[in-house]
């Protein structure tokens, strides 16, 4: 089943850590932020570590920084079966994706605010929430399904009209005063950032 292993293999990362890192280090701003794109919603915020962080995009959609943290687009009046819009259609599926600010998958900290700007996509209501989330299920539950049905739910994945984002880390502050000695990830305590959005037409 190639077209199962080719969006569900994890991506194996190897990750040197300096064992003379400072234990806790404010990282730099850069010298400007990122120019608002025309057409674009764009606004910027500050999140404390364990905290969330909401915005209002427009009036059915909010951006949400989850605690941990992981990039969101909910929707402002969620159902049952429909509660986040980003997460069917950002791969990879089972392995770090851009939507992660955490040290999961053998990440650091300092990875986490160096990978800036940060890509995602979301749906943008329940109907296509439905769709993705169903060709995702036959693509990472293959074995369920026959492979004329994965190699369509793969041709088909992502093609419902989507918004874009782009996440920035202008700044932070990391520490690594509760690494232990066989875990060197650190975490970060505060991040400033910028976000650009831009709905599907």
């Amino acid at each position: 089943m190639r077209w199962l292993w080719a969006i569900a293999l994890p991506t194996v990362c190897a990750i040197a850590v300096d064992a003379q890192r400072v234990i806790t280090a404010p990282r730099k701003s850069p010298d400007r932020k990122p120019a608002c794109a025309a057409g674009a919603i764009c606004f910027s915020g500050e999140v404390l570590n364990g905290k969330e962080y909401r915005h209002t995009i427009n009036s059915s959609l909010d951006f949400v920084l989850e605690p941990g943290w992981t990039i969101a687009v909910v929707p402002k009046h969620s159902e049952r079966d429909c509660q986040e819009f980003a997460s069917v259609v950002n791969a990879p599926y089972r392995a770090h994706r851009d939507l992660f600010l955490d040290t999961s998958y053998g990440w650091t900290a300092e990875d986490e605010v160096d990978a800036s700007p940060r890509k995602f996509y979301f749906v943008t209501n329940c109907a296509d929430y439905r769709a993705e989330s169903e060709r995702l299920n036959i693509i990472l539950w293959g074995y369920t399904h026959t492979e004329q049905e994965g190699k369509e739910a793969l041709a088909k994945l992502g093609s419902s009209p989507l918004g874009i984002g782009r996440l920035w880390i202008t700044a932070s502050k990391i520490t690594h005063a509760g690494d232990s000695s066989g875990q060197n990830t650190g975490r970060i305590e505060w991040m400033q950032f910028a976000v650009e959005i831009k709905l599907p037409t």
